[in-house]
């Protein structure tokens, strides 16, 4: 069973362990120390940044994060992935899974299947669900791959964003 709940302060011990780990650290390369993560999750978790946050949990059991915006809502990235060939309003997402014993198991396509089901509903009006990942990031690809995502682009992104660095592919699935 897969659900998600809104990330929380109480978190960020978790949060920051998953993102000192090697499979998560290479993809995420953003600092993880308390003031930190303060930083750049407490406005989404306060509502004052309208990125929605949230722990991904597994039979309870929490395993990793999930995040979800409007591309529209954030200027510099709504170029970036227009310049991708993104041409449509979208909702981006991003992922990770922290528990390195669930690598590899086929878990990134469940969950992402289940969160992209419960975006459709919360974003009823917007047509399509975006990805940016590294393209090195070949378990992360996969998994789009493997739950409907299409490859819409291959090259370097014009972002600003660590994580973004290096060749990356943009992937997007439409509403059914």
């Amino acid at each position: 069973m897969i659900a998600f709940r809104p990330l929380c302060r109480g978190d960020f011990a978790l949060l920051s362990v998953w993102l000192e780990r090697e499979h998560v650290a290479r993809w995420w390369p953003d600092p993880h120390d308390p003031a930190s993560l303060e930083a750049h999750y407490g406005p989404s978790i306060d509502a004052l940044d309208p990125t929605e946050v949230f722990v991904t949990l597994v039979e309870d059991r929490p395993v990793g994060m999930i995040q979800r915006y409007l591309v529209a809502d954030y200027p510099e990235w709504e170029r970036a992935v227009r310049s991708a060939g993104v041409t449509e309003p979208a909702v981006g997402i991003d992922y990770l899974i922290g528990e390195p014993d669930l690598i590899g198991r086929g878990l990134g396509p469940r969950v992402i299947s289940a969160f992209v089901a419960e975006t459709w509903a919360r974003y009823p009006e917007v047509p399509q669900l975006v990805v940016a990942v590294q393209q090195e990031n070949r378990h992360s690809w996969r998994a789009l791959e493997k739950c409907g995502f299409e490859r819409v682009f291959a090259g370097m992104i014009d972002s600003d964003d660590p994580s973004d660095a290096g060749p990356s592919f943009v992937y997007g699935t439409w509403r059914p």
